[in-house]
């Protein structure tokens, strides 16, 4: 009796061990999502790649890391967070090493979808060994995690950037997937005892609850502007904005992006007393959340307008930024909106959602901005075209805050709608 005690204690400390190494690749997939293209746009201009097309490398990791949720997060129960960790840290590693690598762009292209779908199922390989460790508390673990790899954003701007003019842009895109095989392999001389057997019984039954639920689908369509326009910010063009239009240096400009990966950061934990201070009223906190990030696209295109300063771009960033912490609030209200036994489906869903809206975004403001291309070897957008983007980001806001008043207030209940 007293080995087994000893057995089950050394298999838990092992898949804590493995579980920190998720952790950590965790927070490199996080700093991926930043680095392409916003942390080498002005690279890639420079090798008269098309405005379009460099959207679209940014989209395509996004348009895989979505479709992760749903492929991986339908059987992730069957194949236990250990080997999902191992496929989603192989694909990410290998993906990020090899893209930077290759010369031909629709090779780009693959490699970028590859390390996409491979950060997805890393998140989900972490959360369901932390519902494995900690299914009492998982919230509350969950919450730490992704405070923690909120902090990858920050470390994809000023570090990646300094690193890009000392190295060039291909040797510093290769670090992180280098840095993510030493966790890999930590992980596969670990999991001795921790990969159980594949189940069966699952099926594409709770996709199916997920699709028929339309106030499901209303709250999906509250956090697109708010998580389409944040990652557009950071992730594309915010830096070129603050370069093109303010004259910040990249390394200022890179710093404001820093500071806005930080706000979402901390928000992460700060969201949850926000909600205790309105009663744990969802809908609200959301609305507001809706509301502070329209109010910051009005006040871009009107700090465009009248040529004013990049310090009011900067508040107007931040009113962009500040509700794109939220995301654990949107996840509960997907778990309330949906049985208790669909809970990792639902908040898969949202997440798979709002990383739709967030690809669509980047390709949509690509093709503004095609239509506004500079002259060939000044790799500089004019106010226009920036007016016309913050256009589109202002329609998104109206169409999310319509949304978010029609949300139903859950207010802690499973109200089970379908």
């Amino acid at each position: 009796m007293e080995s087994n005690v000893l057995s089950a204690d050394l298999l838990r400390r092992k898949k804590m061990f493995v579980l920190f190494c998720g952790i950590f690749i965790f927070f490199l997939t996080s700093m991926a999502k930043v680095l392409v293209p916003a942390t080498i746009f002005q690279d890639l201009l420079k090798m008269n790649m098309d405005v379009t097309r460099i959207a679209s490398l940014g989209a395509a990791f996004l348009y895989a890391y979505a479709a992760s949720q749903l492929v991986m997060g339908c059987f992730s129960d069957r194949y236990g967070g250990v080997r999902i960790l191992l496929i989603g840290g192989s694909m990410f590693a290998g993906g990020t090493i090899i893209f930077p690598l290759m010369e031909n762009y629709y090779l780009m292209l693959l490699f970028r979808v590859i390390t996409g779908f491979g950060a997805g199922t890393i998140f989900l390989g972490v959360a369901k060994l932390l519902g494995d460790l900690f299914p009492g508390k998982f919230s509350m673990a969950l919450g730490l995690v992704l405070l923690f790899s909120y902090f990858g954003p920050t470390a994809g701007t000023v570090p990646m950037v300094k690193l890009v003019e000392v190295w060039g842009w291909q040797k510093a895109m290769i670090l992180p997937g280098l840095a993510a095989m030493l966790p890999m392999l930590i992980i596969v001389c670990c999991m001795k005892g921790l990969i159980k057997p594949v189940s069966g019984g699952q099926t594409l039954e709770p996709l199916a609850v997920m699709v028929r639920n339309r106030k499901l689908w209303v709250a999906c369509f509250a956090c697109a502007a708010v998580y389409g326009t944040y990652y557009a910010m950071v992730g594309q063009i915010g830096q070129k904005i603050f370069i093109d239009t303010f004259k910040f240096s990249s390394g200022s400009a890179a710093t404001c992006i820093m500071v806005l990966t930080v706000i979402v950061a901390v928000n992460n934990v700060v969201c949850n007393v926000i909600l205790k201070f309105f009663g744990n009223r969802r809908k609200l906190v959301i609305l507001l959340g809706v509301l502070l990030a329209l109010a910051g696209v009005l006040l871009a295109k009107y700090v465009f307008f009248a040529r004013l300063s990049g310090v009011w771009f900067m508040a107007a960033a931040v009113c962009m930024a500040f509700p794109a912490g939220f995301f654990s609030i949107f996840g509960t209200v997907a778990k309330e909106l949906n049985d208790e036994k669909y809970t990792g489906m639902s908040v898969a869903f949202i997440n798979f959602m709002a990383f739709v809206f967030i690809s669509s975004y980047q390709n949509i403001t690509g093709h503004i901005l095609k239509m506004f291309s500079p002259a060939a070897g000044t790799p500089v957008f004019s106010v226009t075209a920036y007016q016309a983007v913050f256009s589109f980001f202002l329609i998104g806001a109206v169409i999310s805050l319509i949304a978010a008043l029609l949300m139903p207030e859950t207010y802690k209940n499973n109200i089970n709608a379908r």
